[in-house]
């Protein structure tokens, strides 16, 4: 919040001094306008630089397998929204994933609702906890969500299908694949293989996803394994997966 007023105030003082000198109003907004989104930009990049330095911090936590640590020291980042409003809502969805591998769904929640709409995992567990708690509405309208950002992952939609053919619904889930088929352009051979599971009457066969289908918690291994690989993946406790949204 705090580089958007500190933007507004620029194109404000810039505007001004440009039409003090020049006289024109429209040039001068104009200008204002620009070094205003040039000033933005810096600052933003310098608030996601600490997110990031954040993030290493936690990471080492996460990887000695002290969550209460990573969880305190993503919970001091939370300040950083201040400065930026993209910032909060990425360390609440890293926060809500740690909580989730702990199986402490009802503070993971409250996380994960605040998450990023643009980290496709944190949302993810977000639909799973609504399966879970019977809650089909939320957990579709959060899937929606989940395919719109993660459109290019199989991982995405197959998590979907998944859990629709979990509550019964397999034609439905068989529809979610074939559409995300159809987007990857036939590209993930995991999509086309369970396709096939659920056309002949059999469950989907996640295991080919990897750690990034078990970081869900759906099947075993769960977060004995998950650690010794080094935490959430796609999405979660690296530093170049974070979000921007």
């Amino acid at each position: 919040m705090r580089n958007i007023i500190i933007t507004i105030i620029t194109v404000l003082l810039v505007s001004a001094g440009m039409y003090f000198l020049l006289n024109n109003i429209s040039f001068s907004i104009l200008i204002g306008i620009v070094i205003a989104a040039v000033v933005f930009i810096i600052l933003t990049r310098k608030a996601t630089k600490e997110l990031e330095a954040l993030n290493e911090k936690a990471q080492k936590a996460l990887y000695s397998q002290n969550f209460d640590r990573a969880l305190r020291i993503y919970e001091s980042g939370l300040s950083l929204g201040k400065k930026s409003p993209f910032i909060t809502g990425q360390i609440h969805g890293l926060i809500g994933m740690i909580h989730y591998i702990r199986r402490d769904h009802d503070k993971a929640k409250v996380s994960l609702i605040r998450s990023s709409s643009m980290n496709w995992v944190s949302k993810g567990m977000l639909a799973v906890i609504y399966m879970n708690e019977k809650n089909y509405t939320e957990m579709e309208k959060t899937f929606k969500t989940v395919i719109t950002v993660g459109r290019k992952e199989g991982l995405a939609w197959s998590l979907y299908a998944y859990c629709l053919d979990r509550i019964g619904r397999k034609e439905d889930a068989l529809k979610i694949l074939e559409e995300g088929n159809k987007k990857l352009k036939e590209a993930d051979d995991r999509i086309k293989s369970n396709i096939l599971e659920l056309k002949n009457g059999r469950k989907m066969r996640m295991k080919s996803f990897g750690e990034a289908w078990y970081q869900f918690m759906l099947e075993k291994p769960q977060v004995k394994r998950m650690v010794q690989q080094g935490g959430v993946h796609q999405g979660g406790m690296k530093k170049n997966a974070l979000y921007r949204g």
